[in-house]
């Protein structure tokens, strides 16, 4: 069986959560995310639930695992413009 990529929309925790325990297991991983950055609103909030923490504090170790893996791929300042395809053999633009 063909071992197919995965596109995850969005470079905001859960997005980037999603990426890394993919790509972990041996996924090509694709981020397409809007902002200039990745983190989302976390990375906007002076801390965050439920530790009330800073959010560099649990986004670095997201930032420093996806850094460390070379099957992530990260596109900001991007966005889907087309999806064509079906079930298992998407073609997406960017």
């Amino acid at each position: 069986m063909k071992e197919q990529s995965l596109l995850v929309i969005g470079g905001g925790i859960a997005g980037l959560t999603t990426a890394i325990e993919a790509a972990e297991v041996g996924r090509e991983v694709y981020i397409v995310e809007r902002e200039p950055y990745l983190g989302g609103r976390v990375a906007r909030m002076n801390r965050y639930f439920p530790k009330l923490c800073p959010p560099y504090c649990g986004l670095e170790i997201n930032f420093r695992r996806i850094r460390s893996n070379p099957r992530v791929h990260v596109f900001t300042l991007a966005e889907v413009e087309r999806v064509s395809g079906g079930p298992g053999n998407f073609e997406v633009t960017v």
